[in-house]
Order: structure tokens, then C-alpha cells, then sequence
């Protein structure tokens, strides 16, 4: 019989090549072209200060990590996801022969796997192998999760450093002498994403409910202190040492960080027909959001599983470190914000990814005890493979839902949206940064001039475009013909990448090019994502 930690890491290597292989379909996000070239620069400086090459002086750091304006060297963002792109692009690319954009979105892949395996490892210690293999296997299979996870980005990484510091944070609270995990793990969590400064509000409410049980007003701040100070000190340590940026003036750099995003532009995203991109947002998006975005299995499975829970009918493990708790107050924590309607940086599913994995455990937990309670009825003799077979089903179907909707992950919807079509009709989001445009590119390629250029309006396409050029997906033939109405004139060739807000562009195109007709239509579905146009010959 096969050990139930080698099942929790099969999973996990699992997750990495279904990442892995999933993103050669992905197109480039626009934000992941500036992460990919900054992580180059971070990395080279690190693997300059381990050569000797240099030293950490303050003009030394600035050159890589900062200067004056918000936005210099990507400072505006925290480091680690952006290092460990450049170290696995040094490495895997440059030493191994791995393909750029592979090596570069190697880092999310490893984490998303690293993830799967801690939900398997956190539901094992609480519930069992067959709780654990279901919760991690629907995690594996969240549709809009493996897209994140196959970006060069931060939205599927702090996924899983959000989840490891409640996972650290929980383990930690056996008592143990030096907790020192936790502390830096959050760290970790800070150093990736600005939103882990949300799970203080968790891990604080959790920290005095099982404080005050434990031990009355003396147990809120002493029952297992040592966390706190774990959190306290090792958290902002940890975060200054992988950001060197933070090595001088930190308490001027730390603020600049923060006021950034609390003054960050809006993202334009479609919500029920309407495009937002300011406040006062609806209250209602990301409950609905979430509704429309997770597979309808894992949805029905979550409720069951808190509806148990909270009725008793499945035992509360582990009632001294209130494990279910943690759980609840980790998804109220990242999706909860989002519900006041003036959140900054207000967007898609992508911002509130950490209250997923909350979700698929409580799935996990409702289909294994529904599916169990079923298979008594029907057969107690045969009750585990009656288990097996239906729990199976059900993470096949989710499975599906999440293989069927790649690579175009963002178009895709639910079965309670109507699937994509519904999404579409509903005047849902389609996608974002022109990522979808990496589809288009076969059917473009071929009209390539074999002599001269073409020039290409790439819309939001525009910082992949070199890119592509540099893999082979594009000839040099077909150069960026500039932004907006000045490289529509210059172009021969354009695309348009279906968002509510870029509405404007296939006018200005059908005034330039004299037709309305497009050449192609890529299409999710059903769904229009990217049309490709040809100027008319002039007579």
C-alpha cells in the first residue's frame, strides 16, 4: 500500500507538469514581459554580489532594484517572484537549453505544485488520505488558477505562499520552542504580494479565539506567543533580506511601496455589461465572480462541506487549534476587502486566488463525506469503491472543466454562467494584457511580405510583441506598427483583442481600413477574443 505522503507528492509533481504544459499555449501577458526583464536584472545582480563582482553598495542596489520615479526597476513590486524568474531563466535557459518563456514561468509552476502538496499534507493531518486526495486533486483542477499558475506573475505564487503561512502558522501552534516557519514564510508572502498584508487579519482573530479558549485573557496574548513573535520579527526581516531595495532608507521605501497600491490605478474589467474602472464598485463581484468561475462540482462540494461541518456531522478535528476557523477566516480575509466596493487595484478572480484553496478543502471534506454516506446506503460491502468511484467522477468533471478551458482560461465560465457563451452573453471579462493574441499568431504568420514589412497594429499585444518575433511564432517581417490611431494609419495588418473598453479600436480600424470585415476571428467556444484585419488595397 502506497504511503499517503508519496500520494500528497505524486500530486504535486503532477500539478508542475500539467503547468508546465499548459503554458506553451499561454500567450504573454503584458505585465509578465516587465517581470520577465526585471527578474533578469535582479537575478544577475544577486549571482554579481555571490561572485564578488560587486558589492551591496547603496548606488549598487539602485542600479538594479530602484531609483527616483514609483515605477524604476519595477520597485513598485516586491522581488521574489521577479528573482526567482531571472535565477530560473539563468539556469534553466542559459545552462539547460530550456526555452525562455518556459525557464521564466518555471518558478509559478514549482509553487503551484508546492501548493497542491501542502493542501494534501494540512486535509491528511486533519481528515485522511481520501479528503486529502480529493481536496488536492481540486485545487490541481481550478480552470482559472492553472492559467495564473502558467504566468510569469505573482496572482497564482501568493496563492500559495498565502496558504503555506496559515499552513506554517497552524503547525506552529503545537508549541513547539522556536516557531520560527511561520514567520518566515509570511515574509515570503510579503516579499511576493501586497495582498499578504491582509493575512495578519486571519491569522490575529484565529490566533485570539484559540488564545482566549486556551488559557481566558491572559491566553490572548501568551498561549503560544512565540508565533506572534515569530510573525513580528522574522516576517519584515524576511522581507527585507530578499529586497534589497529595503537595505537603506527602508522606512521611506516601505512607505512609497504601500502608498502605491493604495493609490493605484484601476484596472478596466467587464462585470454583468458594464465596464468598471473606478469606484464605487458593485459589492457583488467577486461572490458572483467566484460563482461563475469555479467549477459547478467543487462549488456544491464546498457547501457541503461547510454545511457538515457546522452541523457536526463530520467530527471537528483538532478542536484546540480550530483548524476550520483558520480555514474560514483565510478566505474571509483575502475575498471579504473585495466586498466593500473601494478596494485598490479592484479587478478579476485574480486578486482574491488565496481564498481558493479554503474552498477545495471544504470540497474535498463535503464530497468524501456525501459520497461515503451514499456508499453505506448502497452497499456497505462495497462502500470504498463506491466511494472511489463517485468521488472520481466528480474531480473528472471538474478536470474537464479546467483541461477544456486552456488556454484561453480567462473566456472561459461555468455552467451556472451558461459556460463561455453565457459568460460572453452575461457581459463577463474575456481576458486581459493581450494575452489571448498568442492564438491568432498562426493565422497571421503567413502573410508575411517575402520582401520588405508589414507593419502590424498589435494593440495590446505590443510589449509581447518582440518577444513572439525572438520564439519564431512571428517573422521580423511583420514589425509593431506604433499605438493607437497613429500605428493603425501605419499598419497593414491589426488586431483587436476583444475587451469591453478596447471597443473603440475596431472602429478606428473599419475608418482606416476601409471594411469591416475582418480576415479572422479567434474564437473560445464560440466566444470572439481576437480579430485580425487587412487593409484593403489601395486603388
Amino acid at each position: 500500500m502506497i504511503a499517503p505522503r508519496w500520494i500528497g507528492l505524486v500530486l504535486a509533481v503532477m500539478t508542475m507538469a500539467i503547468v508546465v504544459a499548459n503554458q506553451h499555449e499561454v500567450g504573454l501577458a503584458r505585465d509578465e514581459i516587465v517581470y520577465m526583464q526585471h527578474g533578469a536584472r535582479y537575478a544577475d545582480w544577486w549571482l554579481g554580489l555571490a561572485k564578488l563582482e560587486h558589492g551591496a553598495s547603496r548606488q549598487h542596489i539602485t542600479k538594479s532594484f530602484g531609483g527616483p520615479g514609483a515605477t524604476d526597476n519595477n520597485r513598485e513590486h516586491p522581488p521574489l517572484m521577479k528573482t526567482l524568474f531571472g535565477l530560473s531563466h539563468r539556469l534553466v535557459h542559459k545552462r539547460l537549453g530550456v526555452d525562455e518563456v518556459t525557464a521564466f514561468r518555471l518558478p509559478s509552476a514549482i509553487l503551484h505544485g508546492i501548493l497542491v502538496g501542502l493542501v494534501f499534507a494540512m486535509v491528511l493531518a486533519l481528515w485522511g488520505t481520501a479528503e486529502a486526495t480529493v481536496a488536492a486533486l481540486l485545487v490541481m483542477f481550478l480552470p482559472r488558477a492553472l492559467f495564473h499558475a502558467s504566468l510569469a506573475a505573482f496572482d497564482a505564487p501568493i496563492m500559495t505562499l498565502w496558504f503555506a503561512t496559515i499552513y506554517a502558522y497552524w503547525r506552529s501552534l503545537d508549541g513547539r520552542k522556536w516557531p520560527w516557519q511561520v514567520g518566515v514564510v509570511f515574509g515570503l508572502a510579503l516579499a511576493t504580494k501586497h495582498n499578504a498584508l491582509l493575512l495578519p487579519f486571519a491569522l490575529g482573530l484565529h490566533y485570539l479565539y484559540v488564545g482566549f479558549r486556551a488559557g481566558g485573557l491572559r491566553g490572548l496574548i501568551l498561549h503560544r506567543w512565540r508565533v506572534i513573535v515569530s510573525l513580528a520579527l522574522l516576517g519584515p526581516l524576511t522581507l527585507v533580506a530578499v529586497w534589497p531595495w529595503l537595505w537603506f532608507d527602508t522606512y521611506a521605501h516601505l512607505r512609497a511601496w504601500l502608498d502605491f497600491h493604495l493609490t493605484h490605478v484601476h484596472y478596466n474589467f467587464e462585470y454583468l455589461g458594464h465596464n468598471w474602472n473606478a469606484p464605487r464598485f458593485p459589492w457583488h463581484v467577486a461572490l458572483v465572480t467566484t460563482l461563475f468561475t469555479v467549477p459547478v462540482v467543487t462549488l456544491a462540494g464546498s457547501l457541503v462541506g461547510a454545511g457538515v461541518w457546522i452541523s457536526r456531522r463530520v467530527a471537528a478535528p483538532d478542536r484546540a487549534r480550530a483548524p476550520g476557523l483558520l480555514l474560514g477566516l483565510s478566505a474571509a480575509a483575502s475575498i471579504t476587502p473585495f466586498f466593500l466596493g473601494t478596494t485598490p487595484i479592484f479587478g478579476a478572480e485574480k486578486h482574491w486566488m488565496p481564498a481558493l484553496p479554503s474552498l477545495c478543502i471544504a470540497a474535498g471534506v463535503g464530497i468524501v463525506w456525501a459520497t461515503r454516506a451514499l456508499a453505506e446506503r448502497l452497499s456497505r460491502r462495497h462502500a470504498t469503491a463506491v466511494l472511489g468511484a463517485f468521488a472520481g467522477v466528480i474531480v473528472l468533471a471538474a478536470a474537464v472543466e479546467t483541461v477544456t478551458a486552456q488556454p484561453y482560461a480567462l473566456t472561459w465560465y461555468n455552467a451556472l454562467a451558461g459556460g463561455p457563451p453565457g459568460g460572453a452573453d452575461r457581459g463577463m471579462n474575456r481576458q486581459f494584457w493581450g494575452v489571448a493574441a498568442r492564438g491568432a499568431l498562426p493565422v497571421l504568420a503567413p502573410h508575411a511580405p517575402a520582401t520588405g514589412s508589414a507593419p502590424v497594429y498589435t494593440h495590446d499585444a505590443s510589449p509581447a510583441w518582440g518577444f513572439y518575433q525572438k520564439l519564431g511564432l512571428l517573422p521580423r517581417s511583420l514589425p509593431d506598427a506604433g499605438h493607437e490611431a497613429a500605428g493603425i494609419e501605419r499598419s497593414r495588418f491589426a488586431i483587436v483583442i476583444h475587451e469591453r473598453h478596447f471597443n473603440r479600436h475596431d472602429y478606428l480600424i473599419w475608418k482606416s481600413y476601409g471594411t469591416v470585415q475582418p480576415l479572422y476571428v479567434l474564437r473560445a467556444r464560440g466566444v470572439p477574443i481576437v480579430s485580425i484585419y487587412k487593409r484593403r488595397p489601395s486603388r
